[in-house]
């Protein structure tokens, strides 16, 4: 098992990981959704068992019963949801430049732009 904060590999006797465990390391609590092999951002309540009571702080312990040892380090699942939500709403950034479109019977100057669509 890896720790999800400092993402050393940690060496547990019976490869259980109790409530209140943390990292030898860096004192980071263990019993976390983000250590679960079930943690899949993106699901309901970002995790791969459907109905699952919601937990609010993925790094803070909880009581799940569900929770299973996660034995890799997937850096492809420690995205936040910030960053997938800019992945998939690429296109409807306010900064990136207009589509042109190739059917406009007028063609519009970057100069002239917005002003020119309200010319008397």
């Amino acid at each position: 098992m890896y720790c999800h904060k400092c993402k050393k590999k940690l060496d547990l006797p019976n490869k259980k990981v109790g409530f209140k465990e943390t990292c030898f390391f860096c004192e980071a609590d263990l019993h976390v959704c983000k250590n679960c092999r079930f943690y899949l951002i993106g699901k309901p309540n970002d995790c791969l068992v459907p109905n699952t009571e919601h937990i609010v702080d993925r790094e803070k312990n909880n009581y799940c019963e569900e929770f299973s040892i996660k034995d890799t380090l997937d850096e492809d699942n420690s995205k936040s949801k910030k960053d997938i939500a800019k992945k998939l709403f690429k296109d409807l950034d306010p900064e990136a430049p207009a589509p042109k479109d190739s059917d406009d019977s007028e063609n519009l100057d970057s100069d002239n732009g917005f002003d020119s669509l309200f010319k008397d």
